[in-house]
């Protein structure tokens, strides 16, 4: 089936059979894992070398992989783009789609409330190889506006923030990175293809951290891009270059998850709606931030937006960090650990874990005041989470 067969289909039909189907040429149901390092060569693989193509043609595991191809043309068509490329992380992806898409000289403004893996990454890489950053509250499209440049090349921004749940307008950023010669670069992790597709609201290039929703059960680090074809050449040369390829065992792992996401996913925000429903009434809980919630801050613009809410949630407990540490080490069911988006309820505290080397006062900037607990709701029972975090609370 090709990219443009898969995106003909509707995206949950896209995840079964997006960039694979059985044939009579290769009948097994499921792709198989192609393990090989190297390839023999032929005169096809030669031409290619030459052209500076490597990635078009199997030769050698760090370009390509028959298992890595399997799910890269379905993760582009899932996101509608016209190419996407798998890593070995969602930083490894960050980083070489930064030095694939930036040179000294230019400019990248991204949002101020971002996982503080990314936000550490922009700190130290953008400035060693000559990159300009800034840091925005990336809702406020007239901040936004006044702070881009000349010079910049990169705006970059979160579709739900972590872990506040802020809202990116990416239709508007679009428009506004694109007066001012610039790409929109969304990291969609916490809405997947399946509650927002940026390339279909303007975007140029996608990020995901597979190791979350997109894997779905908590057993694989991987990351994802997807874009432009000319933006991938450049974000793959990178990827060959730094070696930060994908195993084809994590590319299996990853194309199982695909099968299941949408199912998955649709329970997991109808699981975390109601929970966010729940937890708004509760007297020792200040407030909480799901986007189903009327409260939101950027309410009226989800159904534009988002065809789902999402299966991450934030709630404030009064007491600050140290009441919220105590309610997650109350929990029975919930799991207290680090990640996000596998079966499995997953709770943490950002002040401890994502956030823990951003100060309080630059985490109060972002929008994460004390006391704010992150949860990644799973496929449980949303009864039976409720009435874990009843009585931890």
């Amino acid at each position: 089936m090709t990219r443009r067969d898969s995106q003909a289909l509707r995206p949950r039909s896209v995840c079964v059979h997006g960039g694979y189907r059985a044939s009579a040429r290769e009948p097994a149901v499921v792709a198989p894992i192609v393990r090989s390092s190297t390839f023999l060569m032929d005169d096809a693989g030669y031409a290619a070398r030459a052209a500076g193509r490597s990635g078009d043609v199997a030769t050698y595991s760090r370009e390509t992989n028959p298992s890595l191809e399997v799910v890269e043309a379905r993760l582009a068509a899932l996101d509608g783009a016209e190419a996407g490329l798998v890593f070995a992380s969602g930083m490894a992806a960050l980083s070489s789609l930064f030095m694939g898409l930036a040179a000294t000289g230019d400019h990248v403004l991204a949002s101020h409330c971002l996982y503080g893996g990314t936000g550490a990454l922009f700190g130290r890489l953008l400035p060693r190889i000559g990159v300009a950053y800034d840091a925005v509250d990336i809702t406020d499209l007239e901040t936004v506006r006044r702070a881009l440049r000349p010079e910049t090349r990169i705006v970059f921004c979160e579709s739900l923030s972590n872990p506040n749940l802020a809202l990116a307008d990416v239709p508007a950023l679009a428009e506004l990175a694109h007066e001012a010669g610039a790409l929109l670069v969304v990291d969609a992790t916490f809405a997947t293809p399946i509650a927002q597709r940026p390339i279909e609201l303007g975007a140029d290039v996608v990020l995901h951290s597979a190791s979350k929703y997109l894997g779905g059960h908590s057993d694989l680090i991987a990351g994802v891009v997807t874009g432009t074809a000319s933006a991938m050449d450049e974000v793959h040369w990178w990827r060959t270059r730094n070696g930060g390829c994908m195993d084809p065992g994590a590319a299996y792992l990853l194309d199982r998850g695909l099968r299941t996401l949408a199912l998955r996913f649709e329970a997991q925000s109808a699981g975390a709606s109601r929970v966010a429903a729940w937890l708004e009434s509760h007297p020792k809980v200040e407030r909480v931030l799901h986007p189903s919630l009327p409260s939101h801050p950027q309410f009226a613009d989800v159904e534009r937006l988002l065809d789902w809410p999402g299966g991450m949630l934030s709630f404030i407990v009064r007491g600050g960090d140290a009441a919220g540490m105590a309610c997650l080490r109350r929990l029975k069911l919930i799991l207290e650990a680090p990640s996000l988006g596998g079966v499995e309820t997953i709770a943490s505290v950002p002040s401890h874990m994502s956030h823990v080397h951003v100060s309080a006062e630059e985490r109060a900037a972002m929008g994460i005041p004390p006391g704010l607990v992150r949860l990644s709701v799973g496929i449980e029972d949303p009864d039976d989470l409720i009435e874990d975090l009843e009585q931890a609370l």
